[in-house]
């Protein structure tokens, strides 16, 4: 964990100096500038964790102001470097290859901090845009007595100071038109705390699915406080699934913990899915519940729900999930013929911006075969 903090900050803070940079050839050099921007880069690069502190202290307003402005900030830095980057990569090569750049420092700053805040503000809209992704599956292992039964999933609401009642009533505005049998939440709905938790808990009490709701912790259900996590979810109205197993609607739901951040932290993590297979039929179409996309070549399940990777939330981010865990976003077919579904996640995490990751709400349809 800490060696993951420290490259966040190195990087982040090298972004504040490249972006700083550009103002710095704008404006007449002097003493103050110089010491200025070195501030202001310093308090910008450590906002998230002074954040992070006033949100342990539980100061639930000063976390809202400081959170907005901190992650509107944190989305206009890297969408800003990465213009700037790729203008600067246009103008070397426009230099090698012999040709006039037509912008100068002025105009080249001017015109970057535009394009980052337009796509700073289109980002802002389109995470409001919560999409329905619809699959259907046909098996045999579903009886023809059941016929189908259909699931939605969430992951990844991240629900505390920065996604409150808003963003949730959007979310259970969409759930309560699609009237799934089964809703099924693949880990990281809260994030941090807040004064708004207990109350944003009962508004998923109005769903009431029939066949019932199951969930699932993420890393942000540690970072947040196990115990507090768990106790949100229980609250919400989920049957939390922590290496066990729960039959609904004529399938079989395993779930199982976030193993990395429970091993990262030292806390309690339950993830044994052989034991919560134990009294599990064969002949039973198994749903595993796990938060990120990492498919055990062990364990016996049909389909695997996960989340965690936001489908990369902000481009060109949208290559990493596929890097780190060599899947893609959407439905994958193993190898084995085993099915993985990656959601791009509901909610956001850091910038409240998308772009080209849409949010997501999945609808599963699982249909018998021999209806």
């Amino acid at each position: 964990m800490l060696i993951f903090v420290s490259v966040a900050f190195l990087i982040y803070s090298s972004m504040h100096i490249y972006a700083f940079s550009k103002v710095w050839l704008v404006f007449p050099h002097s003493v103050t500038l110089g010491l200025s921007l070195a501030l202001v880069s310093l308090f910008l690069g450590l906002s998230p964790f002074i954040l992070w502190q006033i949100n342990r202290q539980q100061f639930h307003n000063a976390s809202v102001v400081i959170a907005w402005a901190a992650y509107l900030w944190m989305g206009f830095l890297f969408l800003f470097c990465c213009i700037a980057l790729t203008g600067d990569l246009a103008h070397m090569l426009a230099t090698i290859l012999g040709y006039r750049w037509p912008l100068n420092a002025s105009a080249g700053l001017i015109t970057f901090t535009f394009l980052a805040l337009t796509l700073l503000a289109t980002g802002f809209v389109a995470a409001k845009q919560i999409q329905l992704e619809e699959i259907n599956i046909t098996t045999p292992k579903l009886s023809p007595a059941v016929g189908r039964v259909t699931i939605a999933q969430i992951s990844d609401l991240h629900l505390g100071v920065m996604l409150g009642d808003e963003f949730l009533q959007r979310v259970l505005t969409r759930l309560r038109e699609i009237k799934p049998d089964i809703i099924v939440a693949t880990g990281d709905i809260i994030d941090g705390q807040g004064d708004d938790l207990v109350k944003l808990a009962k508004h998923f009490l109005t769903l009431q699915p029939t066949k019932g709701a199951f969930a699932v912790t993420g890393n942000h259900e540690y970072y947040a406080g196990l115990e507090s996590s768990l106790t949100f979810l229980h609250n919400a109205g989920f049957t939390v699934l922590r290496g066990e197993s729960a039959a609904a609607g004529g399938i079989v739901l395993v779930g199982v913990d976030d193993h990395t951040s429970g091993a990262a932290l030292h806390q309690e993590m339950k993830v044994d899915t052989h034991r919560a297979l134990a009294s599990v039929s064969t002949d039973n179409f198994v749903i595993l519940l796990k938060h990120q996309p990492v498919a055990d070549a062990n364990t016996r399940f049909d389909l695997q729900l996960s989340g965690h990777t936001h489908g990369g939330q902000i481009f060109p981010f949208g290559f990493l999930p596929w890097l780190t865990y060599g899947v893609r976003t959407g439905l994958t077919a193993l190898p084995d013929g085993r099915l993985l579904y990656v959601s791009r996640g509901t909610g956001t995490w850091g910038p409240p911006i998308r772009l080209f990751a849409a949010p997501e709400i999945t609808l599963i349809t699982i249909r018998s075969e021999n209806r």
